[in-house]
């Protein structure tokens, strides 16, 4: 029987298995927030934006390794790769996207992704402004923004949110604003 959540060291071990893998990734989902509020148990899906390898052009390195690490694999909501990767008692789900599809990440914010260790491994991720922004453009689980919204308070960078925001075409601009406002930030 697996159990619902994991730490951060199981996150780790499991990102650490990636990278021996020879994916190169940043996370790109709400694990960011979760990170920056120092959560040590975490939970829902782990999002991670591949640098390489393509993960349609070489989906099979994606199945290969499920097979290798005896995890699940399957597609996301968007066709894109999901592996449900296990440790322990433990299940951790992985999402795996690109610029393809409805999918779409400024590369401006992947190659401004910072760095930390959590757990002896080095790992890269957006900030979590970026984070906000790129879940109030997509206009899905408004009320969870709302919540990192307000338990991140004022650790909030309002100008790298407007900064961010910027990035996208002009249309989008204020409807993302907009959204960003209903779930409580002040821009």
């Amino acid at each position: 029987m697996f159990v619902l959540g994991f730490s951060v060291d199981v996150l780790a071990r499991v990102l650490s298995k990636l990278l021996d893998h020879g994916i190169r990734f940043v996370v790109i989902g709400d694990t960011v927030v979760q990170l920056a509020l120092k959560q040590r148990v975490l939970g829902g899906d782990v999002d991670l934006f591949v640098i390489e390898p393509s993960i349609v052009v070489d989906e099979d390195r994606f199945i290969k390794l499920a097979e290798d690490e005896g995890w699940l694999y399957s597609s996301t909501d968007a066709g894109t790769p999901k592996i449900i990767a296990r440790y322990g008692d433990r299940e951790v789900p992985l999402e795996f996207y690109e610029n393809i599809f409805d999918v779409y990440v400024p590369l401006e914010i992947i190659e401004r992704a910072g760095s930390i260790s959590i757990g002896g491994v080095r790992i890269r991720l957006i900030k979590p402004e970026e984070y906000l922004v790129l879940k109030a453009r997509q206009g899905v689980d408004l009320d969870k923004v709302s919540q990192y919204i307000k338990r991140l308070g004022r650790k909030v960078d309002r100008k790298l949110v407007e900064k961010t925001i910027k990035l996208f075409p002009l249309d989008e601009q204020k409807l993302i604003e907009n959204r960003l406002r209903s779930a409580g930030l002040r821009i």
